[in-house]
């Protein structure tokens, strides 16, 4: 009778829902926090009452679609549409091209040792603009209500603003795992369950084994893996992100390109000093015994635009070094031109890093 009942609300409140005009993603974000929400008739609610109960005050196209869907018991299958009631998990991802929107729609709810649930939505949009909203709610079974937990809105804040980033919450286990997408790069942000809340991440970068294998070949001899911190920084002012890495005691950083593919650009490491410029970075320093060079990497929509190389050799005579010799991308100008380029990549400057730990071993 409980079970019919329940089918009974459920289908009664699609009616309604269905009738609903739905919010831009915009408009939830700037107000998900504003209002509490209360859940019909579920003192121990699962999770499809719960969206329910989003959906009849933040109506999406991707919910009401999910509450159609379960309500027709078609079997899902693991990939674009799922309703799980065991597990306290629901995803809706639109496989029709036609459809009006291509939102997807994640929530889960984990249990709190406070005797509440934690509910959490995520919703993500790809156009016209990417956008993802991710809310909480603490549960109060006793009251039937949903109240905003502001305490967890800022849980994940981006490496790089306004890049692509998507949070996927746990079906199966308690992790939720935000993903970061940087051209070349994932980074991977997995938060831990304490019993009341998402804990402090660990964070992994997918291609690290790839950028220390271009750091080792040329600039570093052992067999132990230096970096263990990243930060991003738009060199070229374009609004993709280059990449630097460091070791925990600051001897080691190179500075990578990665909006199409790796590069290695520019390193520190105890013989070679990293210089940032406006749309370049560099390093200058030993090329060898009695040797002094510089290399300047100029970039243009965040790839290698051009390398530029100054050398100059120890002259015993004139106890003192050359005059510098100039290469771009490999071929020798002249010193005047060579000067010059020098010149106008401007003063050096220390930018501004915000570092991150990385999880490695």
């Amino acid at each position: 009778m409980k079970k019919t009942f329940l089918i009974l609300t459920l289908i009664a409140l699609s009616v309604g829902l269905s009738a609903q005009k739905t919010m831009t993603l915009d408009q939830i974000q700037n107000n998900w926090q504003s209002k509490n929400l209360q859940v019909s008739d579920a003192s121990s609610a699962n999770i499809l009452q719960l969206v329910t109960a989003f959906q009849q005050v933040w109506p999406t196209y991707s919910g009401r679609e999910l509450i159609k869907f379960a309500e027709s018991k078609t079997p899902y299958d693991n990939t674009d549409k799922v309703v799980d009631l065991k597990n306290g998990f629901v995803l809706y991802s639109e496989d029709d091209p036609d459809a009006e929107s291509d939102e997807v729609l994640e929530a889960c709810v984990w249990n709190r040792k406070n005797g509440h649930k934690l509910f959490a939505v995520t919703l993500n949009r790809m156009t016209p603009s990417e956008l993802v909203v991710l809310c909480f709610y603490d549960y109060d079974p006793a009251t039937q209500t949903l109240t905003p937990e502001k305490s967890l809105d800022n849980l994940f804040k981006p490496s790089f603003p306004g890049y692509r980033y998507r949070p996927w919450l746990p079906q199966n286990g308690k992790n939720l795992v935000v993903k970061e997408y940087f051209g070349s790069i994932t980074i991977t942000h997995t938060y831990g369950w304490d019993g009341m809340k998402p804990t402090r991440p660990q964070v992994t970068l997918d291609e690290l084994d790839r950028c220390w294998a271009q750091f080792r070949e040329s600039y570093y001899g052992d067999e132990r893996h230096p970096f263990t911190q990243y930060a991003m920084i738009d060199i070229d002012k374009d609004g993709s992100p280059e990449m630097v890495l460091q070791s925990d005691n600051e001897e080691f950083r190179a500075v990578y390109s990665i909006a199409l593919t790796i590069n290695l650009i520019a390193v520190e490491n105890g013989s070679r000093f990293l210089a940032f410029y406006k749309n370049a970075v560099g390093h200058t320093g030993s090329c060898g015994a009695l040797c002094m060079s510089g290399v300047y990497v100029i970039l243009k929509d965040s790839y290698p635009k051009s390398y530029l190389r100054e050398q100059s050799e120890w002259n015993e005579e004139l106890e003192d070094y050359t005059d510098s010799d100039y290469f771009l991308n490999g071929q020798e100008i002249s010193k005047e031109k060579g000067r010059e380029m020098v010149r106008q990549l401007g003063e050096p400057y220390e930018p501004e890093l915000k570092w991150t730990e990385l999880a490695v071993e």
